[in-house]
Order: C-alpha cells, then sequence, then structure tokens
C-alpha cells in the first residue's frame, strides 16, 4: 500500500515543478517516469517573467539564473531593417527579462531539489492503467523489467505529455489542429556571432520568420520555417539549410558548429475537455499542446502546477470543497484558450498565406514602437496579465456584499481579485520584494494601515485571522510611513514600512484595509480593516 497522497504521471518540468510544490505543503508525492533518464534534447528553453516568479517562490529561481542567459529585450526586422525591439527591460517584476536554458538543465535543478527534500524520479516506471472511486485511485504501475505493482493513492496528476496515458484512460477530447508550416530548429554553437549576444532577434521576412535565441557559451537556437510547397518539407533540416536563409540577412558569414540536434516538426494546438475527472487531473502537455510561437508551452504547465498544489494540499487534508477542486479546470483551461486564441494571431499574422493578414502583421511591428503598446504586448507573452477575475472562487464570484465594501476602499482598477500579486518593495530599507515574502504553502494576508493607521484595529483583524484560519494563511502589517514604536506582530508573519505608500498603491489601497493573496501568487480577496467577514466569506467557499 502506497503512502503517497499524489501519484504524478511524468517528470518532465511540471510534474517536478507540482512535487516540489506539494512536498513543499507537507503533501507525500510518489513521481514516476517511464523513460529511463533526461531527454538529451533541448526541447522548451525560455522561461519567462511570470514562471521565474513562481519559481523563486519556489526557492529555485537563483538557481535556474546561475545556469541561464538573460534576454532583456527582442529585436524584431522586417527583413535585414530593425522595425521595432520587445522591450521586457520595462516589465514591472523583479524579473525583467526572458531567460533562456535547454529544458534538461530546468529539470536537473529540479530534480536536485526535490532531492535535497528526499523525493527521487521512480524512472523507468509507466502508468499503465487505473481506476477511480469516491475515495481514491487505484494505479497499476509497470517497469522496465516487467515488475508490476499496484498503488492507491487519494488522487492522480498525469503531467506525461502530449501523448498521455492518463488522458486517454479518461477518454478525455483533446481538439485542435495541426498547422500546415513545416518549421526547422537547431541548437548550435555560432563562434563569431555578430549579433548582439544577450538579446533575442526575430527576422519577418517574405515567406517565413527566422528567430535566434542566446543559449550561452557561443549556443544559439535558430528556428525557421519552410515556405509552403518546400520540396524539403517533412526532412530533417541541415545547417546548409540555416545558411542558405541567413545569407540574405548578411549573417552568412557565421560558423555554424557542433549541432545539439537538427529538427523539424509541423506544430499544432490542442486542448483537452476537461482538467479534472473526479479524483484524477491533467497538467501540462497533457492538458494542452501548442505552438512555440511565443514560448509558452513549459511556462503554462508550470503556472498549472502551481494552480493544482495549493487546492491538492487542502484535498488531502479532506478541506476542499467541490468548487474549489472544480476551479482548477476553470481557472487554467480558460487561461489556455486565450493562450491559444493569442497564438492563432501570432501565427496568422507571421506565417499565414494570407497576404493581407501578412500586411497587417508587419504594420503591428511598427505600432509597437508606442511605448503603451510595446508594453500591452510583452505583458501578455510574458503571462503577466494573466487574471482569474471570472474564477468561481475569487471574492468576486463569492461575495457580492465583501464586493461592494472593496469598491470604497481600494481602486477597482488595481490588485483587483483574480489578479497576479503585483510586483512591489515591501520595505525600502530592507529592501524586500513581494514575491520574496509570498509562499507557495500559504495565502499572504497583506493588513495595511492606510495613512492613519490604527493598531488595535489592524492587531485585532490579525488575531482573527490567526484563530479562523491560522492554518491556511500568513498575516504580514505594513505600516504607510513609521512603524508604531514597540508595535508586535503577534509572533506570526512580519511588520513593513511602506514609507513612500507605493507598497499599498500596488494593492489599490485607498487607505486601510486588507488583500488576501493566494498560494499561486493571485489576488483572492479584498476588504476593509472593519470587515474581517470578508476573510470568513471566502474560506467559508474553499473549505468543506
Amino acid at each position: 500500500m502506497s503512502t503517497a497522497e499524489v501519484l504524478i504521471a511524468g517528470a518532465g518540468p511540471v510534474g517536478l515543478c507540482l512535487a516540489l510544490a506539494l512536498d513543499q505543503q507537507g503533501v507525500r508525492v510518489r513521481l514516476i517516469d517511464k523513460e529511463p533518464s533526461f531527454s538529451g534534447e533541448s526541447k522548451a528553453v525560455t522561461i519567462q517573467p511570470r514562471t521565474l516568479e513562481i519559481f523563486q517562490m519556489l526557492g529555485v529561481s537563483d538557481r535556474l539564473m546561475k545556469d541561464g542567459v538573460v534576454n532583456p529585450v527582442m529585436n524584431m526586422h522586417v527583413g535585414r531593417k530593425r522595425v521595432t525591439v520587445l522591450r521586457y527591460d520595462r516589465l514591472e517584476t523583479a524579473f525583467a527579462f526572458y531567460l533562456h536554458l535547454h529544458q534538461g538543465q530546468t529539470e536537473r535543478v529540479l530534480v536536485q531539489a526535490l532531492g535535497e527534500r528526499g523525493i527521487t524520479v521512480e524512472r523507468s516506471t509507466a502508468l499503465e492503467g487505473f481506476e477511480q472511486d469516491a475515495a481514491g485511485v487505484t494505479a497499476r504501475l509497470v517497469r522496465a523489467g516487467g515488475e508490476r505493482e499496484e498503488v492507491r493513492v487519494p488522487f492522480l496528476v498525469g503531467c506525461d505529455g502530449g501523448h498521455s496515458q492518463v488522458r486517454a484512460v479518461l477518454d478525455l477530447g483533446f481538439k485542435g489542429a495541426r498547422y500546415d508550416d513545416n518549421w526547422i530548429m537547431t541548437d548550435v554553437r555560432i563562434p563569431n556571432m555578430s549579433l548582439a549576444r544577450d538579446e533575442r532577434h526575430g527576422f519577418i521576412l517574405d515567406r517565413f520568420p527566422f528567430v535566434v535565441l542566446n543559449l550561452g557559451n557561443d549556443s544559439y537556437r535558430l528556428i525557421a520555417a519552410r515556405p509552403p510547397g518546400s520540396p524539403l518539407t517533412g526532412q530533417v533540416p541541415t545547417l546548409e539549410e540555416f545558411r542558405e536563409i541567413m545569407t540574405p540577412l548578411g549573417l552568412g558569414h557565421w560558423k555554424l558548429e557542433d549541432p545539439l540536434w537538427l529538427t523539424h516538426y509541423n506544430p499544432s494546438q490542442r486542448l483537452v475537455s476537461q482538467y479534472r475527472v473526479g479524483r484524477v487531473f491533467v497538467a501540462g502537455d497533457a492538458a494542452h499542446v501548442n505552438t512555440p510561437i511565443a514560448a509558452q508551452g513549459l511556462n503554462t504547465g508550470a503556472l498549472d502546477a502551481v494552480n493544482l498544489a495549493w487546492k491538492l494540499r487542502l484535498a488531502v487534508r479532506g478541506k476542499a470543497s467541490t468548487a474549489l477542486l472544480d476551479s482548477y479546470h476553470a481557472e487554467r483551461h480558460a487561461a489556455a484558450v486565450t493562450m491559444f486564441a493569442q497564438n492563432d494571431r501570432l501565427t496568422l499574422l507571421v506565417f499565414g498565406a494570407n497576404p493581407i493578414l501578412r500586411f497587417l502583421g508587419r504594420k503591428q511591428l511598427h505600432l509597437l514602437n508606442v511605448p503603451a503598446l510595446n508594453l500591452k504586448n510583452v505583458m501578455g507573452t510574458s503571462q503577466l496579465d494573466l487574471h482569474y477575475r471570472r474564477s468561481p472562487v475569487v471574492q468576486t464570484a463569492m461575495d457580492p456584499s465583501g464586493t461592494r465594501a472593496s469598491l470604497a476602499a481600494f481602486e477597482w482598477g488595481r490588485a483587483r481579485p483574480g489578479d497576479r500579486a503585483p510586483h512591489c518593495v515591501l520595505d525600502a530599507e530592507k529592501r524586500t520584494a513581494m514575491y520574496e515574502v509570498l509562499r507557495a504553502t500559504h495565502h499572504t494576508l497583506f493588513i495595511l494601515g492606510g495613512a492613519k493607521p490604527d493598531p488595535a484595529r489592524m492587531r485585532a483583524v490579525a488575531a482573527h485571522a490567526r484563530e479562523k484560519h491560522g492554518e491556511w494563511l500568513i498575516p504580514h502589517f505594513v505600516f504607510h510611513g513609521q512603524t508604531p514604536p514597540g508595535f508586535d506582530a503577534g509572533g506570526t508573519g512580519a511588520v513593513w514600512r511602506d514609507a513612500d505608500g507605493k507598497v499599498h498603491q500596488a494593492l489599490g489601497a485607498k487607505g486601510a484595509g486588507c488583500v488576501l493573496i493566494r498560494p499561486d501568487a493571485h489576488v483572492a480577496a479584498r476588504f476593509p480593516l472593519d470587515a474581517p467577514a470578508g476573510l470568513d466569506a471566502y474560506f467559508n467557499a474553499l473549505l468543506t
């Protein structure tokens, strides 16, 4: 009989991320993968700012930064002429850049972090099948030598890729389409690179794009697409094919050496019909596969994992309401639909055969020289503007009275329930940023004093929160101006001095009030100091 509370099938980045998040919350996990070792292929190489924020909460962002290459901008060319620069370095986050590193390096960092916590990946172990009932899941495992094992667990999560066995057993629909475009890609050494090495480069050519991404140590990823009707379609590309693309761009002098891989594929977009069936869930490529045009795959999967982890923690403790477990599908399926629509639009503008759409795509590049439009674009592709405002388990859906109260206490346009928790510095002297304090293990309650703080009322809210919901949250006090002499936080959380009021502003507080942040760094609820019932209403909806 297994002692695991969650069985995770698939030990790619998504399964590893989920295992780490669950273990940090005290949930016993078992992680299996049918492959005998890491893939030697580099696969996904881009980690976006939002994913790095999540990895910081999981304690691995510094390790990834050490291994990766920071890319703060992307230069966009039409032919040989640069027409705009996508400015990731202007994003409001501690990670105002895209990080490039091979997927295998990302996996090794996560495996190391799990190993330090006593968790190992059971390799060469496949999920053969499973059945579930009201009390749990019975899974059948088979190892490479033919040895079989039957395990009983409360929950199963399929992170087992685009050909997911979990999805197949559940007989879930996986609708979508495959594009006709034949993409080619290589990871190759270029010792005489002549473009800016710490930047991304994209070229929109007459019939296809060409992209250059720096992977460090003189290695680069080159991506292109063959024109429609190319006689090479379906064949493994050669370095000579890439040279032919590069030569008209004035890049034909580059030395292309020691390719790690040369590959081609026809991208597709497919989305599962349900992310949850009873006690079984799917995440990552098991739930969605998409074109790599905006580097969303690994990143979307990591956000699946951190969204699901805290809900499963409550579930294995027997505390999660049905609405909370259902919210995993409601939130993440909607996020994937939005991402797919963006990818479809970009694909048609960049790859499409319609000359009018391609012309409009080039015109849009020029519009991105307007700073506001540039920022809006990179906020979308970096997933920093992702929100769950329509989720059934944020305050706006659960507590209309609390919503009306927050209208008076907060600016409605900032940090609304469901929004990503904003980046800000909590204490100017300590230089502590928001995401250094947020934890993937608990909700975080910020009790804001406003311009004229009332320490007694603030302590009363914290006492109420600890008494009613102390197992699930950590309170923090934020004073606008000086911290009252001798103020005691009560043994939990911390006290922060918001000298210039920017923390209050970032959280949308007009004065005193409370903002509750979920373990996946999204705003859960907001309420005035004299209305702690808003906190109760939120947890009453989450918990059985």
